[in-house]
């Protein structure tokens, strides 16, 4: 979507919606049916499980698995 960045060797497996302003950081995996929510920022390194729900303007810790639904506005560690 419309100004949503990933960067350096990060990965996005199939039927993924990354959505508008999200972030996607270095090194990250975001593994198949997944959606990363409007703002959201993925921070290096991190492994989002098959299916997971990644809320909007939710942040992560760098280096950590993600995995479920993760709420709006959340901050993962």
């Amino acid at each position: 979507m419309h100004h949503a960045l990933v960067n350096t060797d990060a990965k996005v497996g199939k039927n993924c919606i990354i959505n508008t302003k999200a972030l996607i950081e270095h090194d990250a995996t975001i593994e198949d049916n997944c959606h990363i929510s409007t703002g959201a920022i993925v921070n290096g390194g991190v492994v989002v499980k098959e299916g997971t729900f990644y809320g909007s303007n939710a942040t992560s810790k760098e280096y950590i698995t993600i995995n479920g639904f993760i709420k709006s506005g959340s901050v993962v560690k």
